[in-house]
Parts: structure tokens; C-alpha cells; sequence
């Protein structure tokens, strides 16, 4: 509970601070709103560590190898990193790039999930071959 009040009380002085120096100089304040952004992320993944232990946890006893967990975490850090990145290009006021890094992210989850549909294909090409065997 302390974190919390912790994190949003950095987000509010670095959202402070970024007003006041956006007045002289453009660059610093969005530096300054990228650090804070990146350290907040930080520590929330951090105290994240014993959820996504958890979660792990009840994957495997839900009968997920442990690279389809692997991919589960990969494509929500794919998503975290994605919104983090696209926010801080629209705050920059690039929303083409904004719009850029969310299909990159896309892209990046299709990739990521793309071997999974392999083994689904397979067994779908099974029945479907026993269906036209018995049709």
C-alpha cells in the first residue's frame, strides 16, 4: 500500500516538475516524464515478481508446459513495454509513431504466439483427415 502512495507521489512531482520545465526547454521535461515512466515500470514489475510466481505456478498445475507460460509472460511484457513506449511518443505529440509502435507490438505477439498454432494445426489436420476417411 505504502508503494502505491510512493509511485503516485513520483508520478505527480515528475508530472510537476516536467509542466514547470516544459515552459524553457521541451526536451528535458519529456526526458524527465520517459525516467520517471521507466523507473515506475520498474518497480512495478519488481513487485510483480511474486504474482507472476504465483501465476506460473498455477499454469503449470494447469497442464502448460513451461514455454507456454514462458510465452504467456513474454507477450504481457510485450504489451506493458508496447503502451509504454506508444504513450511517451503521444505525450511527445508523434502520434505516427505512437501508431507505429503499437503495430510493432502487434506484430511482435502474432510472432511470438505463431509457434503455439503449430501443434493446433496438426491436431486439427488429424480430425479433419479421420472425418473425410469416414465421410
Amino acid at each position: 500500500m505504502v508503494t502505491v502512495f510512493r509511485t503516485a507521489g513520483l508520478a505527480l512531482t515528475a508530472v510537476l516538475i516536467a509542466k514547470l520545465i516544459r515552459r524553457y526547454t521541451e526536451e528535458q521535461a519529456l526526458l524527465l516524464t520517459l525516467l520517471a515512466g521507466i523507473g515506475i515500470t520498474a518497480a512495478a514489475v519488481l513487485a510483480m515478481t511474486p504474482v507472476f510466481d504465483e501465476i506460473d505456478s498455477l499454469l503449470e498445475k494447469g497442464g502448460l508446459s513451461p514455454e507456454q507460460t514462458a510465452c504467456i509472460a513474454k507477450a504481457a511484457g510485450i504489451c506493458c513495454v508496447t503502451q509504454l513506449a506508444a504513450d511517451v511518443c503521444s505525450d511527445a505529440g508523434e502520434s505516427a509513431l505512437s501508431s507505429a509502435v503499437m503495430l510493432c507490438g502487434k506484430i511482435a505477439l502474432i510472432l511470438l504466439i505463431l509457434p503455439m498454432f503449430h501443434p493446433l494445426l496438426n491436431r486439427l489436420q488429424e480430425v479433419l483427415s479421420c472425418v473425410s476417411a469416414f465421410g
